[in-house]
């Protein structure tokens, strides 16, 4: 590059970008205060997950899902629990409770010789996102109660009280085809 070109980029160019750069960047505190307005206005999640941990089919094949909405119940049905284990150490399966449930909503959550869970107290919470470059936030669905029990992640568990984690020697005598 001549020596004239990069004077002139240098003197014109280059001061422009960082200028518009700068302008048009908005700052932490401008960003995190837009993430805290979107929370506040948000006022329904779409769901959330239910783990059951040392349950096998026989023990909890289906789940009771009732949605009380003020003095209502708003949703009554049962659903199949899926037979896919996604951790086999514990013996774990999920199943995502797929409704449209308010913030002030309580659902009610009900297996097999179990006791029905009360989940209420749904809140987004504002979080640091981080990347490779740079940190920014977000307005995630991150906690719930359930049974008086503040749970972060915004997941329901069921445990069986009986069930130990496998040794790998066991799992042929737990996992037969």
């Amino acid at each position: 590059m001549s020596k004239k070109l990069m004077n002139f980029l240098l003197r014109n160019i280059f001061p422009a970008f960082i200028a518009i750069a700068l302008l048009s960047c908005e700052s932490d505190k401008e960003r995190l205060s837009k993430i805290e307005k979107e929370c506040l206005a948000k006022t329904k999640i779409d769901g959330f997950n239910v783990s059951f941990f040392g349950y096998f089919p026989k023990d909890a094949d289906s789940v009771n899902i009732r949605i009380k909405r003020r003095n209502q119940i708003i949703q009554n049905y049962h659903d199949k629990i899926p037979d896919a284990i996604s951790d086999s150490l514990r013996h774990q399966r999920n199943y995502f409770v797929k409704n449209e449930i308010l913030l002030t909503d309580t659902v009610f959550v009900k297996i097999k010789n179990e006791p029905a869970k009360k989940i209420y107290g749904f809140r987004y919470l504002v979080r640091a996102h981080y990347s490779m470059m740079n940190k920014d936030w977000g307005c995630d669905f991150y906690e719930l109660t359930t049974d008086g029990k503040v749970s972060e992640g915004a997941s329901v568990h069921f445990t069986d009280k009986s069930w130990k984690i496998l040794e790998k020697k066991d799992f042929k005598n737990y996992y037969k085809d």
